[in-house]
């Protein structure tokens, strides 16, 4: 098939609906896990339940929601990453909620020329078929070296594909931000923990000792919590946001996988036992795992054998650091 130069364009509509939507998704850097450089044809181990969670977390109302089995099944057909693929059609299609989406079924933008975007645009008897039809092209025009729309000086990238995709020069930082936003509530396996555990997801109206960690260690970090309640309210939401975009991640004030990542903090032995983080490691470790220790944010001889007992118990290595793995192990099994 041959399309021409920047055929494949979302009409204006869609364009300022989206960008609305997405606004506070804007702040990214070198801690995310996607660039506009990343290999598209990489894919994830995840499930479609996994991305319509994620999907869920950051636009509860999306129509894209139940669409994450296609995206998967598609990946696995066509190698190519499936939050690349949903979250470009969150930000062409308004999550969604565009006229072309909602009419159409068009959750690409397909053919929705500059000159006529809502008439010109393809349609499809459901979102999914748009899915099926639509990314085998992407990924022969677009990912494949020889195909007519493939840059080889950026191999298969959102940098590579904004070349002839779209009009708009912040295209691909705008899907960046998409699917950094999804992944911070996708459990990719190996972020930062072991063994079976994987770090919980936490968002404003939670209660519970993990928010306790959360405020404790965003009092570690230099913010001043006001409230240590165990409960998930708008100075933790607040103080969430600002921490990650402090630390270049997708800024929605949800604690998810990369965000925990950032946020917990090693202690190590008396004398490396920063305070609030050892203060907060010892709280789990009295008041949800059972543990008759004292909470006063120093590193002892009871603390460490209880964190020594815990990881045991666990089934992690037991050398009496709360490192990543330990701190995702305690905030999964108190989920």
């Amino acid at each position: 098939m041959d399309y021409s130069r920047r055929t494949f364009l979302k009409g204006a509509t869609t364009s300022i609906a989206t960008i609305g939507s997405l606004g506070a998704l804007s702040s990214t850097g070198a801690a995310a896990r996607y660039s506009i450089d990343s290999d598209l044809t990489n894919t994830e181990d995840i499930s479609g339940g996994d991305l319509d969670y994620a999907i869920r977390q950051v636009r509860s109302d999306s129509p894209l929601i139940g669409l994450g089995d296609t995206w998967i099944d598609v990946s696995y057909q066509e190698g190519i990453n499936p939050v690349y693929m949903a979250a470009h059609a969150a930000w062409e299609s308004a999550w969604g909620t565009s006229n072309i989406a909602q009419d159409k079924n068009n959750i690409y933008g397909w053919k929705a020329y500059d000159s006529c975007p809502y008439s010109c645009a393809e349609s499809f008897s459901t979102k999914s078929q748009c899915i099926r039809q639509v990314m085998p092209v992407i990924r022969d025009e677009y990912l494949t070296p020889g195909g007519d729309h493939y840059y080889s000086s950026y191999g298969p990238t959102l940098r590579g594909m904004n070349q002839d995709y779209a009009t708009d020069i912040s295209w691909a930082e705008g899907i960046r931000d998409v699917m950094n936003s999804l992944a911070d509530h996708i459990d990719f396996g190996g972020g930062g923990g072991g063994g079976s555990y994987s770090w919980p997801i936490y968002s404003n109206g939670d209660e519970g000792e993990a928010v306790y960690s959360i405020q404790y260690l965003l009092q570690e970090h230099g913010y001043d919590i006001q409230y240590h309640d165990g409960i998930y309210g708008s100075e933790v939401t607040n103080t969430v946001q600002s921490f990650q975009s402090a630390n270049g991640l997708s800024v929605d004030g949800v604690v998810g996988p990369n965000t925990w990542s950032e946020l917990v903090v090693t202690v190590q032995d008396a004398n490396n036992d920063p305070y609030w983080a050892t203060y907060a490691a010892q709280h789990h470790l009295r008041y949800d795992e059972g543990y008759s220790i004292a909470v006063d944010g120093y590193y002892g001889p009871e603390t460490e054998s209880a964190i020594e007992s815990f990881q045991s118990s666990a089934g992690i290595a037991v050398d009496g650091i709360v490192g990543p793995n330990t701190w995702q192990a305690l905030v999964d099994i108190g989920n």
